[in-house]
């Protein structure tokens, strides 16, 4: 029998027990076996039971999934092997290890010159790892090798999986689920479901992954990709809408509803970023807009509120130098950006405390100033329009000059649209900067 020991070595310890097949993990009521904890995913992972054998796979969770303290897309578990979802600890325990032992005891097959994807025509050279290892052939390829075609880096049967195992006799590669443990002769052997070989473990060179900077242009690039130029003239009609609302009832009601989505579509852009940089830009379900709305308020709230104070002061007479209001600003606004990335990671206002924050922003500086730099600039773009949208509505009031309050009405629209790009790119940064910082922040570690 296989399981999980969750919260192992306290009070709260408890067990789930793993059928054979699929075994759905995560914060939803729809998985097999229900987490909850904010740092869960609502569908976390998959572990799949077959013949002893249990295979781990990430379910683009937003905050990772950890086998023995490393990041897992998939990952054969072991017995006694910990795992970490988000920040929830187990440990896997299997009352059958041989399966794992017979595997590990098989060479291991690496194609160290496959940088990516490759021309249908190019094949390269799968050799064994140690000399002394011969992969069986089933056609002429020569000695020790094995032919083939370059693209089959993935599963045949699942080609968003990496393959792990190599079958020299169809010359395909298999993911874990895709090949059977059979017992001869005292031995466990995988075998090919297609055509009954043994199964050689099978192991691609991985390059090295991009840093933070090399990422920085495609970033820029990002929500134009797809239906994002779409979604960005969306949003920046309702920002320049926004601008020329009134302070009445229904105008604050409005006021709240935009700004609960405009919060839940930054948390999309860093959620989709942190659980998959391929993904593109898309709007995010419109559900529990008064929360998000209170999520943001709380956010700036905890990021300006030293702005606020002085300002709130001044008029009230109280005698407040202007550089004293112009340094608290461009404080909250340094803080604002890591501020939003902890309340939209953990999913609750209180990530803003500086405890938090604070610890955050020094233990990456040189890459958090880039996204606060640009969180600056769509701060100020954000109070130029303002400023164009008042002009423009003193002119109309003034002047009845139409040709003017259209000049002025087409000047914001473009501010709202070079606003709404620049805040996408914020939130796309801000998602990969928590990619390539998630150990040193700390946030989900044990």
């Amino acid at each position: 029998m296989s399981r999980l020991v969750v919260n192992p070595g306290t009070a709260q310890a408890w067990e789930i027990h793993l059928k054979p097949g699929a075994n759905t993990l995560g914060r939803g009521d729809s998985n097999d076996f229900q987490i909850n904890d904010p740092s869960v995913s609502s569908s976390h992972c998959e572990i799949f039971l077959n013949n002893n054998l249990a295979v781990l796979r990430d379910a683009g969770s937003t905050n990772g999934t950890f086998v023995a303290g490393s990041p897992v897309r998939e990952r054969q578990l072991e017995n006694g092997q910990p795992v970490r979802l988000g920040g929830v600890e187990m440990v896997f325990y299997s009352d059958t290890t041989a399966a794992a032992g017979a595997a590990a005891s098989r060479p291991v097959i690496k194609v160290s010159d496959i940088l990516g994807p490759a021309p249908a025509a190019r094949r390269v050279q799968a050799r064994p790892a140690a000399p002394a290892a011969r992969v069986p052939q089933a056609a002429p390829a020569g000695e020790g090798a094995t032919e083939i075609i370059s693209g089959s880096r993935y599963c045949k049967y699942h080609p968003t999986s990496p393959a792990r195992h190599l079958c020299p006799r169809c010359n395909l590669t298999f993911c874990d689920l895709c090949t059977d443990f059979i017992q001869e002769g005292g031995r466990m052997l995988r075998k090919c479901r297609r055509c009954g070989a043994e199964v050689v473990p099978f192991q691609f060179y991985v390059p090295p992954a991009r840093g933070f900077y090399s990422k920085l242009p495609g970033a820029f690039a990002y929500p134009l990709k797809g239906a994002g130029v779409v979604i960005l003239v969306c949003a920046a009609i309702a920002f320049a809408a926004l601008n020329f609302l009134s302070v009445a009832i229904y105008a604050i009601l409005m006021k709240t509803v935009f700004y609960g989505f405009l919060f839940l579509f930054m948390q999309n852009i860093i959620h989709t970023t942190t659980s998959d940089e391929k993904e593109g830009l898309s709007f995010p379900e419109p559900s529990n807009l008064l929360t998000a709305a209170f999520q943001l308020g709380g956010t700036v709230l905890a990021s300006f509120w030293l702005y606020l104070a002085l300002l709130i002061a001044s008029l009230r007479d109280v005698p407040v130098p202007p550089e004293a209001l112009m340094a608290s600003l461009i404080l909250g606004g340094i803080y604002f950006p890591m501020a939003l990335l902890a309340v939209a990671m953990k999913d609750t206002v209180l990530a803003a405390n500086p405890l938090i924050v604070l610890p955050a922003m020094v233990r990456a500086p040189a890459k958090y100033s880039v996204t606060a730099i640009l969180a600056l600039t769509v701060f100020g773009i954000r109070k130029l329009g303002i400023m164009v949208s008042g002009v423009a509505g003193t002119v109309s009031l003034r002047t009845h000059n139409m040709h003017k309050f259209m000049l002025a009405v087409a000047i914001q629209m473009a501010l709202a649209l070079l606003n709404v790009y620049l805040l996408t790119v914020t939130m796309r940064l801000l998602g990969l900067f928590y990619n390539s910082s998630k150990q040193k922040l700390g946030w989900y570690n044990s």
